[in-house]
């Protein structure tokens, strides 16, 4: 059984439109779709799998179930109704294996947002090298590489393992964010356009990972309850590793020693 949506019918009606369709019997046509064929005087005509053309099969011998979901078996499915597509169209993309969804579907904006901070983080991570702030550019390696295994742990489904950032545990990394007078010695940083380069870049990069999240929570939340809390409570967790930065930067714990003469 397949279900054919209005998308389906959309598609295939602005590649090349029809006067009647062919739905094979047990499937599912929905109410948009109907809704569609009707507006343009489009006849439904219902086909019992009995009435397959033996042109198909002529050189099987006998059509068999089997030969009959292998000849209708869709390329791609509609991950929202069950739909099914010959060709991807053009509006719509993989949320994993051949289910696709609209590209402005809540998870592929998701996934949009943590493609974009990987660039960003990229473009951070050259000005610091630029500037020869090896430490920034390690610990911005870091968070990239987390980025990347929340990346993977949404396409795959996979529980994203706990890991720290900057050697900081989860716990860990909260306390020295919201205390940084006793794990640094300098309080909270109010940004400003003269903290230079290195700490603007950080600053960015922290505000932004707070979009990521939202997009994370809008990419998760059902009618009741919010999945993948993981890649949620990692993308707030990474925001305070951010922040941590700034706030060693500015401290000078990025500052190599110079070697003695």
């Amino acid at each position: 059984m397949t279900v054919i949506s209005e998308d389906i019918l959309r598609s295939l009606f602005r590649k090349d439109p029809f006067t009647s369709y062919e739905v094979w019997e047990g499937d599912i046509v929905t109410p948009a779709a109907v809704q569609f064929l009707n507006e343009r005087h489009v006849k439904i005509d219902r086909i019992s799998t009995k009435q397959i053309k033996t042109n198909d099969f002529e050189k099987a011998g006998n059509v068999t179930d089997s030969d009959i979901h292998a000849l209708c078996k869709p390329h791609y499915v509609s991950a929202v109704d069950g739909g099914w597509f010959e060709v991807k169209p053009e509006h719509m993309t993989q949320l994993r294996g051949n289910w696709l969804v609209s590209k402005d579907h809540p998870r592929i904006i998701f996934r949009g947002k943590l493609d974009s901070i990987q660039s960003l983080i990229l473009d951070a991570q050259g000005k610091a090298d630029d500037l020869g702030n090896k430490g920034v550019v390690s610990d911005l390696g870091e968070v990239l590489c987390r980025i990347r295994e929340i990346m993977k742990a949404d396409v795959t489904g996979q529980p994203l393992d706990n890991n720290s950032i900057l050697g900081l545990t989860p716990d860990m990394l909260r306390q020295f964010s919201h205390n940084p007078k006793k794990h640094f010695g300098i309080g909270h940083i109010t940004p400003s356009y003269t903290m230079g380069r290195v700490l603007l870049d950080l600053n960015s990069l922290r505000s932004f990972v707070r979009e990521v999240e939202i997009a994370a929570v809008k990419a998760f939340r059902t009618e009741f309850e919010v999945e993948r809390t993981d890649i949620i409570e990692a993308l707030n967790r990474m925001s305070s590793a951010l922040y941590i930065m700034m706030i060693k930067e500015k401290s000078g714990n990025y500052v190599e020693p110079k070697p003695r003469l």
